[in-house]
């Protein structure tokens, strides 16, 4: 802003000047002012963002823990159902051993052709378990409980095969 001056006898006019000057630093300290105010509520702005920030940390922390805590029982209850398949899948080979030790006892009584197909459904289920148990099954993924109690359990039926 360029301000022209009434030339008076040694210069300027003085008042004028000085009423230049006086209105260029009001100028500028409503602009500093305004600055001020405006890096102000900036700050506060920050702050407040800030604080938000820390709180999604916070419960992305709580969700990443909530997470983690999921998936491990998750891989608990896989497991678990694993264990409970191949169990499960044990006491039917027991269950089929019988049978067919009994179907063998009969032999006199039972025609030959229909123990033999007897025999062999026995075989081919047992047969699919085990190939079943085998792809499906991963028991040294996870250690626990349920470890041992699958031992315990496998320990018991391998005793009451010897003794069937």
């Amino acid at each position: 802003m360029q301000e022209k001056f009434d030339i008076k006898r040694k210069g300027y006019d003085r008042d004028q000047v000085d009423k230049y000057i006086l209105n260029l630093t009001k100028n500028y300290e409503r602009s500093l002012a305004a600055q001020r105010d405006r890096i102000e509520s900036m700050k506060a702005e920050l702050a407040a963002k800030e604080k938000l920030l820390q709180e999604y940390i916070s419960r992305k922390d709580s969700i990443t823990k909530s997470i983690t805590q999921a998936v491990e029982k998750a891989k608990q209850i896989e497991y678990t159902a694993k264990v409970r398949y191949a169990l499960e899948g044990e006491r039917l080979a027991i269950f089929s051993s019988k049978w067919v030790r009994y179907c063998e006892s009969m032999t006199n009584a039972v025609d030959k052709n229909l123990l033999q197909n007897a025999k062999n459904y026995v075989e081919s289920a047992k047969k699919q378990l085990e190939e079943g148990l085998s792809a499906d099954l991963n028991l040294g993924a996870y250690l626990g409980e349920a470890a041992e109690i699958y031992e315990s359990e496998k320990g018991r039926l391998a005793a009451i095969k010897k003794s069937v």
